[in-house]
């Protein structure tokens, strides 16, 4: 067999993981159970007896073995991190990462408990400044409890798309879960329409204490005025694209499904920034970046979740996307583990993939070493302009 091409060492680049939530806070230690399910994107407890056979949770138990200085069984691993502490083994973790800057979805519920602030997850990520990502659909269903009719709901809207007041609160994106509600087609909708399914969510944030915004109408109205909004000011938006947990309807979710917005010459300046590598869709993701001079390229979640499928993944993004507009992210949460073995397996699959490129004559080692820089941190820092913002952050509420 022909030799492998020789990987390029990027173990010692730093990261900007670009889309991320916070960590759990409290001493308590895990136990089995509880451990396993942070480890899956499914919420049924019996898959908690199925992901110790997965790959990724077996390869994050022998390399917790060789940071912790302990065998590499479940029992074993939980029983030197509970001795250990969270908080030196989120130190542990950290150094290797090397994590420089975060940004941060952080109303994202969780898998329960109390999570850290945004400020908080400074000094937790090994001392990254930390920014915010603001989650559309829950600045939504704040203002629905908040307001007496849709047009007050709008009123607030606009305002808070202040691009002073983000940026004092330290946000430098936007954030979409539309993916989980009604799907990625965003389309035209007649305000008066929009405005008549008020009175249904009002009436369930009145009854509740709370509402979950599922209406396809009243979201795709909102979303469109964020989207010009971001097309004015060249403010970045995320979207969830891809798989996730069960409320995903993987059709509705695969990044064509934005080709509507890609199209509308009203959002052609927004940046557009995927999640998830689209994943299983990572070319059909690439291939808008390809198309689209506003659409970018996350891998996280895809990387750490897809064990076996890291540098298929990096292939499959930079066959057609230019490397300016891939970036790394680990979608973390919970826990550190997932942003650490993001970081470290992540920049091995790059480093494999560009080794192979310079193998093959395609870019020469320096090229490698400056595509690897554009995708694990230099890409994330323009886009999001992180060089201006201001951070730590943690400021200000939905």
């Amino acid at each position: 067999m022909p030799e492998r091409p020789a990987p390029l060492d990027l173990d010692h680049l730093p990261v900007v993981d670009h889309h991320c939530h916070p960590w759990r806070e409290g001493d308590d230690p895990f136990a089995s159970g509880s451990y396993r399910m942070l480890f899956t994107e499914g919420d049924d407890p019996r898959l908690g007896e199925e992901v110790p056979a997965t790959v990724y949770y077996r390869w994050t138990l022998r390399e917790l073995a060789r940071v912790l200085g302990c065998g590499p069984g479940e029992a074993e691993v939980l029983a030197a991190r509970a001795a250990l502490g969270h908080g030196a083994v989120e130190a542990k973790l950290m150094a290797e990462a090397h994590v420089e800057a975060a940004i941060l979805d952080d109303l994202y519920a969780g898998r329960g408990g109390r999570r850290s602030s945004v400020a908080g997850m400074c000094g937790r990520l090994g001392g990254a400044r930390t920014y915010r990502a603001l989650r559309l659909e829950s600045v939504l269903e704040t203002l629905v409890c908040l307001s007496r009719d849709a047009g007050e709901v709008e009123d607030r809207f606009r305002a808070r798309l202040d691009l002073a007041t983000l940026r004092a609160e330290g946000v430098v994106s936007l954030k979409s879960i539309v993916a989980y509600r009604t799907g990625l087609g965003i389309l035209p909708v007649v305000r008066e329409d929009a405005y008549a399914a008020f009175t249904g969510l009002k009436r369930d944030a009145d009854r509740d204490g709370s509402v979950r915004i599922a209406d396809k109408v009243f979201l795709d109205y909102f979303l469109r005025i964020a989207l010009g909004w971001c097309g004015e000011l060249r403010f970045p938006i995320q979207f969830h694209t891809g798989f996730g947990d069960t409320d995903i309807d993987p059709p509705t979710a695969r990044p064509s499904a934005l080709k509507h917005v890609c199209d509308d010459p009203a959002f052609r300046e927004a940046p557009l920034v995927l999640l998830h590598a689209g994943y299983p869709d990572v070319r059909e993701l690439g291939y808008l970046a390809s198309v689209y001079a506003n659409v970018h390229v996350d891998v996280g979640l895809a990387i750490p979740f897809a064990a076996t499928g890291y540098e298929t993944i990096f292939r499959e993004a930079l066959a057609l996307a230019p490397t300016t507009k891939v970036l790394w992210s680990s979608d973390g949460f919970s826990i550190p583990e997932h942003t650490w073995f993001a970081a470290r397996q992540g920049r091995r699959a790059l480093g494999r993939v560009l080794g192979e490129l310079v193998g093959d004559g395609a870019i020469d080692q320096a090229e490698g070493v400056e595509i690897a820089t554009q995708v694990l941190s230099a890409n994330s820092r323009r886009l999001y302009r992180l060089d201006d913002a201001a951070g730590p952050a943690g400021r200000g509420d939905a």
